[in-house]
């Protein structure tokens, strides 16, 4: 009589990675399913809250034959990390963005926030995921496609993109006149260098919904902080402060009204539209400052 025959031994588990579709992996687990770009697209989603799929094809895959291609791997590789929950995508149409998939916007979902998230710093708290507001979505997505701008000029203009940092990574805290504790919250704080110099940048992106007091509000809280000397004491220069306008009325009024504002020392802000804060930045060297 035969011995009977004995099951084929089960796959080899190293074959195939865990896919957390169920979202219970650990981060060490988490960390085995990432590459290098993955990661990166992680950290620029944490960095913007949100961030579009054209916004990250011209961040991180310029380098394909053309940009249909870079878009088709790019859609590929965020599909992926869709799948295993490391981002989730708004299903809702955008308004004021080009249809297509690179139209789509993405957040981070469950295992990217354990991916990404390291510490427990004010600035690292977890990230769940929800639905934005048109107005807030409409806004953060103006301050990351700053964000690309500058990279995309970074390369092939001379100068070098040091530092970029958002909210609230970028706030400022300082004591008002009468000692009351008072932050300062810039849309991006930006270094730059070319040549020998290192330019300094507080950014301010209005998209049309802030009123006219309220933006001069926030020059003189500018004028306030510049008083402390915080800012200087930290990197010796205090930042050109930059506001960032579509509509060109609206750019006049507050370029008039800084202007006509004795309080105020027009020096220390620019107005400008959106395409002309690359040539402002190349323009300017020792941007800020320096009492």
């Amino acid at each position: 009589m035969s011995a009977p025959s004995k099951p084929p031994p089960p796959p080899a588990v190293a074959a195939q990675r865990p896919n957390n579709r169920a979202g219970s992996h650990n981060r060490s687990t988490l960390m085995t399913m990432l590459s290098e770009r993955d990661l990166q697209i992680l950290q620029l989603v944490r960095q913007h809250k949100f961030v579009t799929t054209r916004q990250l094809q011209r961040l991180l895959f310029f380098a394909h034959a053309t940009i249909d291609a870079g878009t088709r791997a790019c859609n590929r590789v965020l599909q992926r990390l869709r799948e295993r929950r490391f981002l989730y995508r708004i299903e809702r149409p955008i308004g004021g963005i080009k249809g297509g998939s690179g139209a789509f916007v993405w957040g981070l979902d469950t295992a990217g926030d354990r991916a990404t998230r390291t510490s427990g710093a004010e600035d690292d708290k977890r990230m769940r995921a929800f639905e934005p507001t048109r107005l807030f979505l409409a806004h953060t997505l103006a301050i990351t496609e700053t964000h690309v701008l500058l990279e995309e000029a970074a390369r092939t203009h001379p100068f070098e993109l040091v530092e970029i940092v958002t909210e609230p990574a970028n706030w400022r805290s300082h004591s008002g006149p009468g000692g009351e504790p008072r932050f300062l919250k810039p849309d991006l704080y930006v270094l730059t260098a070319s040549g020998d110099y290192e330019d300094h940048w507080f950014i301010e992106i209005d998209q049309g919904t802030e009123s006219l007091p309220t933006m001069l509000r926030k020059c003189h809280a500018y004028n306030t902080y510049r008083s402390s000397g915080q800012e200087q004491a930290r990197s010796g220069v205090f930042p050109l402060v930059v506001w960032i306008l579509s509509d060109a009325h609206r750019r006049r009024r507050l370029a008039t009204e800084i202007s006509a504002d004795a309080r105020l020392d027009s020096r220390l802000f620019s107005v400008v539209a959106p395409d002309e804060l690359v040539p402002l930045i190349r323009a300017q060297p020792e941007a800020g400052s320096r009492d």
